[in-house]
């Protein structure tokens, strides 16, 4: 029993004395060693994650690449896509004329088919024109106004309908 509070005396004189410059340096060393590895780990492990990342990314964003090897899954993902907004857009489109009604996606429907008229008008129409002269000969913009592109159709007036043969005979007939 006296050994072994000789050794727990000795402990606590070694815990209270305190360490010398030379193990405080040595410790330190230690501790900057340790520490200049696991930053190099970290940094290792984040190189090869971002390397990782940065593959992964350009292979799913390299879209000319993707469509090289399915041009006809994209060309009618595309042909989808624009069928359903353009029918969508189109029908708000519709609808807004009567109603007083106006929903955002009609409004927005409105809005869009203004622009794009605009920029058909002012941009498309005046190179599909030029393009088409040089190709066919024919100025199509006036084609267009020909076939009734800026002005408006005759109402047909109504036409009475026929009294039946029926009714024309009880007319014609003289009452006695």
């Amino acid at each position: 029993m006296n050994r072994e509070s000789n050794e727990k005396k000795s402990d606590t004189r070694a815990a209270d004395r305190e360490p010398t410059k030379a193990e405080l340096e040595r410790q330190m060393e230690e501790t900057r060693e340790s520490l200049s590895q696991t930053v190099q780990e970290i940094k290792d492990t984040v190189s090869e994650q971002v390397s990782s990342v940065k593959e992964t990314v350009s292979g799913v964003l390299d879209y000319r690449e993707q469509f090289q090897n399915e041009p006809m899954v994209w060309s009618l993902g595309a042909l989808s896509a624009g069928f359903a907004l353009g029918y969508t857009l189109g029908y708000a489109h519709k609808n807004i004329k009567g109603s007083r009604r106006k929903s955002e996606v009609a409004a927005f429907a409105n809005t869009l088919a203004t622009e794009l008229s605009t920029v058909g008008k002012t941009m498309v129409m005046p190179a599909l024109s030029t393009k088409i002269k040089d190709l066919f000969g024919f100025d199509f913009s006036d084609l267009l106004e020909e076939m009734g592109g800026n002005k408006k159709m005759p109402r047909k007036k109504a036409i009475p309908k026929r009294a039946s043969k029926s009714a024309t005979k009880k007319k014609s007939k003289p009452r006695k």
